[in-house]
């Protein structure tokens, strides 16, 4: 995807244009009156210190500013209405420049596992980290984390992002010893553990301090509490840790606890009593709290950010209707409730779900449909659909 500037312009500033997102470089520019096309996505970056000077090269913590080739205007942040937003304005921002990856570090180390990748935990072969179908933020007892087989393998509820938290190379590799955060891709929620007990669980944004959802990996359990230097950590790091290769074991940097489980019986519905394996710290752990990571398809990690948006926008548009009914007054609606980003969401799902056009090659149509019914499947099983359908209820 490339940062574009587009025709529309939503801001309180008319003179503004809204920033988006296009999936080509080339074609037909967004920009009305623009006659290059493709200059939409083009951007010329200026420095903002007199430090700098034109021709000079870009470094890492420079701070710069950025032209849209097709408006003449400055990528701006601001705030309205309490939302931060990005427009391309005549009102400058400066932007820092940081370090997040190099292509070739990824180009000669695809098997290894770098910040921010997507990806599964998989437990003794067949189980993977999940969150139960039942999940719920608002009680502990639904607020779990458990190992779970069977379909849920390429569900979407299974996948994970991990976050360096102390590095300036987001995008580095992921090592041993090096702190970093586990987030939940669907709920955009981290895991970590509670305060008064030892259960973990998904914590949301602002309750995810780094003592309760750092975390590092090791090769093996012993007593040893190493502690890098921040020399060590702010480098982008070695190639030590693979896909579907090495067996690593977390521990929590705050506790010293070690991620492991505990079995339960519960009993479910139509099926009886079954075990269940819900995640928690352990002084000592066991002999199997060993995982090893699975690398997501590029396809479905993109899916299941789209569910997280979708399902934070449909809840948050239900209960508002909800509250108008029962108050019989619009006035908190309309100010909770965008109804813009409800159109706009609704409108990009129809592009998203879209059938393959005519004209393509039998084997592109074949691949097409693959994905599609992959994107169909994975909004299915985590209840997506069954959201609009409510959605339309309370309409009607």
């Amino acid at each position: 995807m490339y940062l574009a500037c587009l025709s529309s312009s939503s801001s309180n500033d008319k003179l503004a244009f809204d920033v988006g997102l296009q999936e080509q470089s080339e074609g037909a520019s967004f920009v009305q009156g623009s006659t290059n096309p493709g200059e939409a996505c083009w951007w010329t970056v200026h420095p903002a210190s007199k430090q700098r000077s034109e021709g000079e090269k870009v470094r890492v913590g420079d701070d710069v500013i950025f032209v849209s080739v097709a408006t003449e205007r400055y990528l701006q942040a601001t705030k309205e209405n309490s939302q931060s937003i990005v427009n391309a304005s005549f009102h400058v921002t400066q932007w820092n420049v940081s370090p997040f990856g190099t292509g070739l570090s990824r180009l000669k180390n695809q098997p290894c596992v770098f910040g921010n990748d997507v990806l599964r935990f998989t437990h003794a072969g067949d189980e993977c980290l999940t969150i139960p179908s039942s999940w719920s933020l608002e009680s502990s007892e639904t607020n779990i984390i458990v190992y779970e087989g069977g379909s849920v393998m390429q569900q979407a509820r299974s996948l994970w992002r991990l976050e360096l938290a102390r590095t300036k190379w987001a995008g580095g590799y992921i090592n041993w010893y090096h702190p970093m955060r586990i987030r939940h891709i669907t709920t955009g929620l981290y895991l970590g553990v509670k305060e008064d007990s030892n259960d973990l669980c998904l914590l949301p944004k602002e309750e995810a301090t780094l003592a309760a959802t750092c975390f590092y990996l090791r090769e093996v359990k012993d007593d040893n509490k190493v502690i890098l230097e921040d020399k060590d950590l702010e480098v982008i790091g070695v190639p030590n840790v693979r896909y579907d290769d090495v067996t690593v074991i977390a521990q929590h940097m705050e506790t010293g606890f070690w991620l492991s489980y505990k079995a339960y019986q519960v009993k479910k519905k139509n099926v009886g009593l079954v075990e269940e394996k819900r995640l928690l710290l352990h002084e000592e752990g066991r002999m199997d709290d060993g995982c090893e990571f699975a690398r997501s398809q590029d396809e479905e990690a993109r899916t299941a950010r789209v569910i997280r948006k979708c399902s934070a926008l449909f809840n948050s548009f239900i209960v508002g209707l909800e509250v108008m009914i029962n108050s019989k007054s619009t006035e908190t609606f309309l100010q909770d409730c965008n109804l813009t980003e409800m159109v706009g969401s609704l409108d990009d799902l129809n592009n998203y779900f879209v059938q393959p056009e005519d004209d393509l090659s039998h084997e592109d149509r074949q691949k097409f449909l693959k994905a599609l019914r992959n994107r169909q499947d994975l909004f299915q099983e985590e209840g997506i659909l069954n959201l609009i359908l409510d959605m339309i209820a309370n309409e009607c």
